[in-house]
């Protein structure tokens, strides 16, 4: 069946912009606690009502908000496992700590915690592209045989951010990516001395380097 015709005036992507600005300094300035609708339209120039348009649920919005402040990562590809498992932890870290308003991600996770939906939808926009990066560095480390065959990249993965969710969460200082990583692939390298050994060299020496 053909759906019929979008009806009304298309959205203005200048509005949805400034809406999305105003609502993370909105965020910087008070924090969840303190987030005001009105606020949000008069820094953006516009309406609550244009706004509730757009977002009919104040989560949706405050989730579209954070996601446009953290960047996509691309996939970690420095021709070295451990060099690229560290770099992962530390652009989570770092788009945690340096990206997203402070106290703002654990009471957003608690609304939306009884709402399938929203849940699902927080972590498809604020966790799902940081950590499908750093899959993307694990599977490359299977194919290469640094792992043991018995390894689970998922769950190497969940791993390693759940580390530095709950720091970022609980307000505390990022985890050290070497010794975290470190203290993973000594329970799933092939061979960790290898690995060590690998990211000590100079990268285009790496045996995994791409020569471009």
């Amino acid at each position: 069946m053909t759906p019929p015709p979008a009806t009304g005036r298309p959205r203005d992507p200048a509005i949805d912009a400034a809406v999305l600005k105003a609502t993370a300094d909105e965020l910087a300035e008070h924090g969840c606690g303190g987030f005001a609708l009105e606020r949000v339209a008069a820094r953006a120039g516009t309406s609550k009502a244009a706004i509730r348009r757009r977002w009919p649920q104040r989560q949706r919005l405050v989730i579209d908000a954070l996601g446009a402040l953290m960047a996509v990562p691309p996939a970690p590809d420095n021709g070295c496992t451990r060099c690229d498992l560290q770099q992962s932890v530390r652009l989570l870290a770092q788009a945690l700590d340096e990206r997203l308003p402070p106290g703002v991600l654990a009471p957003l996770i608690a609304e939306c915690a009884g709402d399938p939906e929203l849940h699902t939808y927080l972590l498809d926009t604020l966790v799902a592209p940081s950590r499908s990066a750093a899959l993307v560095a694990v599977r490359r480390a299977a194919d290469r045989g640094d792992l043991v065959p018995e390894t689970d990249p998922e769950l190497l993965v969940d791993l390693l951010a759940s580390v530095v969710y709950q720091r970022a969460l609980f307000g505390q200082e990022p985890a050290s990516a070497v010794r975290l990583v470190d203290l993973l692939l000594r329970g799933v390298a092939a061979d960790f001395d290898e690995l060590v050994r690998i990211s000590r060299m100079p990268a285009a020496e790496r045996p995994g380097h791409r020569h471009d």
